[in-house]
């Protein structure tokens, strides 16, 4: 596949806008993507992530760069030398057949962007720096964009879609006319950056630690030195409180830093070598209205910013790419009607509006002055981000809730998630055998479904059953769905037809994970790993498809 034609205009190269040009690549679309920066941003910013990558084959790439969470060590003051506690940030949890990934994984933005650029290149796709949106007219079938080079030049190029994940000052956003609610906390200005630092010791345990120098709340400054991965490169965070640091003029000025770091850790022995990038910082905590207008959408720092408390901003921008790559696929291939586009919105801005309630939470108590409430560190529980959910959305279906029966309280982060649902993300399940297949002698769930297209499982299956559902599917085209059925242990699946998959759950994890009341037993996984539809009968399924799915 070449990307001499491109379909979607991606305006932005961070994570949100690699991500989501990769999902599109992978389903067979071809994008443009443009950013206004000449070459690619230093620093590693945001470093949290999630198994969205595992989906989109980056994984191993990802792992040979990344770090584990690693706590916090506090120092005593004025010396700062000596330790004084560790703080856990995330309590290590037991890895599960349902649960493979139960933890961040720690990687710089800047190598995040890089390994996501190099898997592009093999769909003929090259970012293109230096190259800026300057304006855009969208009709109803389709966008006009005015882009210019770095060497002023223009042009005009028509797309069917436009994604602005341009930044929180990016361009779509603005010219759209949307609004950018919520507030900013210019009282919490800080420094945050990059910086080469030694002194810190010789021993390897310096790196498998934050190391941290005075309270957020006091006015004698607070520096923290997270590491990279990269020996004696440290992520910086740096309040000011008079340290000499407001004037941009001293931003690039290493003695300058140095003087501040030694003013407020006590240590002489700490030696700034390098700045490799540092910009002032306060908290800005606010969304936009809507996540699309028409042919527009928005997406991760375009459609809302907030406190780094909790990690959520990588992550919850990758959401919102996974989210919408799988709708504008179908729509572009013409599979889908463009209704479909209307549940980004629906799912994406509800999820984003807790998790700035649950972000700017942590940040009023991380910045508190209870200085011994280590719960103000605590990153785990929701903030793991696998009870993000989309049960209240209207393209899921979910036959365990009667008509009649009173409807949950929306909870967006699954705190208080009873049960598995349509709308949730769908579980994994390993050591499962494919006992049609010639492929490998144990296989998991999560290599089974699919970027590209839905995956149905059915369980307890009847040849009926499983005939009945082929029956639905068929009415569409053909590679949009896959149909897995999943036998318990010792059953055969005779008398299923066909070449569909069939997989022996060896040691009972799929039937432990996929456990649904009355009786159902036929699920629709989408795209983006969400339980699109649990329900009890072909017909049912196929009711789900037709919401989904242009005939």
């Amino acid at each position: 596949m070449t990307n001499t034609d491109p379909r979607i205009l991606i305006a932005g190269a961070g994570p949100s806008g690699l991500i989501l040009a990769l999902a599109l690549c992978r389903n067979g679309v071809p994008v443009r993507v443009i950013d206004k920066l000449a070459t690619p941003a230093l620093g590693q910013r945001g470093p949290g992530i999630t198994e969205i990558l595992r989906t989109l084959g980056v994984l191993d790439d990802v792992n040979k760069v990344a770090i584990s969470p690693v706590p916090i060590r506090t120092y005593a003051l004025p010396e700062g030398t000596v330790p004084l506690k560790i703080i856990n940030m995330t309590t290590p949890l037991d890895l599960t057949p349902t649960y493979p990934f139960r933890d961040f994984i720690l990687i710089g933005q800047n190598r995040l962007e890089a390994i996501l650029r190099a898997a592009l290149q093999a769909y003929s796709c090259e970012v293109e720096f230096g190259t800026s949106l300057a304006s855009f007219i969208q009709d109803t079938n389709g966008v006009d964009a005015t882009i210019v080079k770095g060497d002023g030049h223009e042009e005009v190029q028509r797309f069917d879609f436009l994604v602005g994940a341009d930044g929180a000052r990016g361009v779509v956003r603005k010219q759209l006319g949307l609004t950018f609610l919520g507030e900013s906390r210019p009282e919490l200005h800080a420094i945050i950056g990059d910086v080469r630092v030694e002194g810190l010791g010789q021993d390897a345990s310096i790196f498998f630690y934050w190391h941290m120098w005075g309270e957020l709340t006091s006015n004698s400054g607070c520096v923290f030195l997270r590491p990279t991965g990269e020996p004696g490169l440290f992520g910086l965070i740096m309040s000011l409180s008079g340290l000499g640091l407001d004037d941009e003029a001293v931003m690039n000025d290493r003695a300058a830093f140095q003087d501040a770091l030694t003013t407020i850790t006590g240590r002489k022995d700490l030696k700034i070598l390098e700045l490799v990038w540092v910009a002032h910082w306060s908290p800005n905590i606010r969304m936009t209205e809507k996540f699309s207008s028409g042919r527009c959408f928005l997406a991760g720092d375009a459609a809302h910013v907030h406190s780094p408390t909790g990690g959520q901003g990588l992550n919850s921008g990758a959401q919102d790419s996974f989210n919408l790559a799988w709708k504008l696929a179908l729509v572009v291939n013409g599979h889908a009607p463009m209704t479909l586009l209307d549940s980004y919105d629906e799912e994406r801005a509800l999820v984003i509006k807790e998790m700035l309630h649950k972000t700017t939470s942590l940040l009023n108590l991380t910045t508190s002055s209870s200085q011994d409430d280590s719960s103000r560190w605590d990153r785990g529980g929701p903030l793991l981000m696998l009870g993000v959910n989309y049960r209240w959305s209207t393209i899921v279906l979910d036959e365990q809730v009667e008509k009649n029966t009173v409807t949950a309280p929306k909870d967006p982060y699954g705190v208080q998630i009873q049960g598995l649902k349509a709308g949730d993300r769908a579980p994994d399940a390993s050591e499962l055998k494919d006992i049609r297949g010639g492929g490998p002698s144990s296989v998991r769930l999560f290599d089974v479904f699919d970027l590209s297209r839905h995956t149905v499982l059915i369980f307890n299956a009847s040849p009926d059953t499983y005939n009945a559902v082929l029956a639905q599917i068929s009415r569409y085209p053909q590679g949009l769905v896959r149909c897995v059925v999943v036998v318990c242990r010792g059953v055969l699946g005779a008398g299923i037809k066909g070449s569909e998959m069939v997989l022996e759950d060896m040691m009972g994890h799929a039937y432990g994970s996929y456990h649904f009341e009355g009786g159902c037993n036929i699920v629709a996984v989408r795209p983006d790993g969400i339980l699109g539809a649990v329900v009890r009968s072909p017909e049912a399924i196929g009711r789900y498809f037709s919401q989904i799915f242009a005939l």
